[in-house]
């Protein structure tokens, strides 16, 4: 079965609105629409205007792309692992960082390995 472009779309607005921290009722308000449409548009029962889905990519730091489409350009994966470092304790980024090069050197020996194959 087709999956609904809106609950694909209120599925990436409600994660969105989550990573950054907002409430519900403050996405709402910068929107300028009532908190049940924005719980409409998060379930996937209404779709939005342009205007609307214009201002929440600017509130998010989110492309249209990404709302319509799931992808994600470099700048917004950029800034996703910016915020998901910052929100760490400080005494973290130590491990968020040996974690990265971790995960960077397993990337680079399974390339190596699939090369081999």
């Amino acid at each position: 079965m087709k999956k609904n472009i809106n609950l694909e779309i209120g599925e990436r607005v409600r994660l969105t609105r989550v990573a950054r921290g907002f409430s519900r009722e403050e996405l709402a308000e910068y929107l300028g629409i009532s908190t049940l449409f924005l719980g409409y548009i998060e379930c996937g029962q209404r779709g939005m205007s342009l205007g609307t889905m214009q201002n929440m990519c600017k509130i998010l730091n989110v492309s249209a792309d990404y709302l319509l489409m799931g992808t994600k350009n470099s700048e917004n994966i950029y800034q996703d692992i910016y915020n998901a470092i910052v929100e760490l304790d400080s005494k973290y980024y130590p491990l968020a960082i040996d974690s990265i090069n971790n995960l960077k050197r397993m990337i680079t020996i399974a390339e190596m390995k699939s090369k081999e194959m």
